[in-house]
């Protein structure tokens, strides 16, 4: 089963995603800031990450900083799923070391599809 870490301020999309996640058959982690974010990263060990940008206090730019300083969690894929759509803010995302980046609202097809992907590859390099 893929252990997700969803990391995201606003308690009704948390909510709402992690319900729907869980209705897909994935085991769902939830934070509502980076600060536990990386600490529930740490004791859960995530197969994917899925991100907001804009957090309180440390955003999810830090934050993507933050996991891929910390050895166990440096090759996890993080998806960025946010409302920061602009063209600078994907490529800060990217560069900074999110996998993907994925504009709210998502279509939950999307979502899960990329996760899969993400996922699948993970655990290709994993065995290899």
């Amino acid at each position: 089963m893929t252990r997700l870490l969803l990391v995201e301020d606003s308690t009704d999309v948390l909510y709402v995603l992690q319900l729907e996640l869980q209705g897909l058959g994935y085991t769902v982690d939830v934070a509502a800031n980076a600060r536990t974010g990386i600490e529930i990263a740490r004791l859960s060990h995530p197969d994917v990450i899925i991100s907001d940008l804009g957090l309180p206090e440390e955003d999810g730019f830090e934050f993507i900083k933050r996991i891929r300083k910390t050895k166990e969690l440096a090759t996890v894929p993080a998806i960025a799923l946010t409302g920061f759509s602009e063209p600078r803010h994907v490529q800060q995302a990217l560069a900074l070391g999110f996998t993907a980046h994925l504009t709210k609202p998502v279509e939950l097809d999307d979502l899960a599809s990329l996760i899969e992907k993400l996922a699948t590859r993970r655990l290709e390099r994993m065995a290899s």
